[in-house]
């Protein structure tokens, strides 16, 4: 479980535009490993976390898109059923909100890995620390 920094470009709803960053960041060598993004009309987030977050910066305030950044807690689940449950439930009884979450279950199935927006990071470190799946209770 991690803290990391997300980065989300804000764009026009409009065909390419994913295409337009995601190649300007592959020129750049700066790796996406996780992405979210959707079209809610007018201006649209894609949400980021890349390898180098100074140089993805760099690259999309050059392509002239508006840019926000936001911590965000990165942590492993097994890919098992009730995993997602254990966790919200505890966050939950915590008090902490979910704002948003995306995640990712890899080809063999053995942990997804969930990027979660919360109210209160510390908050949620409190309650998740050394519990990062179900199986640790």
């Amino acid at each position: 479980m991690t803290k990391v920094k997300q980065l989300t470009a804000w764009v026009d709803s409009r065909p390419g535009e994913l295409g337009r960053i995601a190649d300007a960041l592959a020129k750049a060598k700066v790796n996406i490993s996780a992405v979210t993004c959707w079209s809610a009309g007018g201006e649209n987030p894609v949400h980021l976390v890349v390898s180098s977050p100074s140089r993805a910066k760099k690259v999309l305030l050059d392509l002239g898109v508006r840019l926000t950044e936001e911590e965000v807690l990165r942590i492993k689940v097994p890919d098992k059923l009730g995993a997602l449950a254990d966790l919200a439930v505890r966050l939950g009884a915590g008090n902490i909100n979910i704002e948003y979450a995306y995640s990712t279950v890899p080809a063999e199935g053995s942990e997804a890995e969930l990027v979660l927006s919360l109210s209160d990071m510390a908050g949620a470190l409190k309650i998740l620390h050394g519990k990062s799946d179900s199986s640790s209770k």
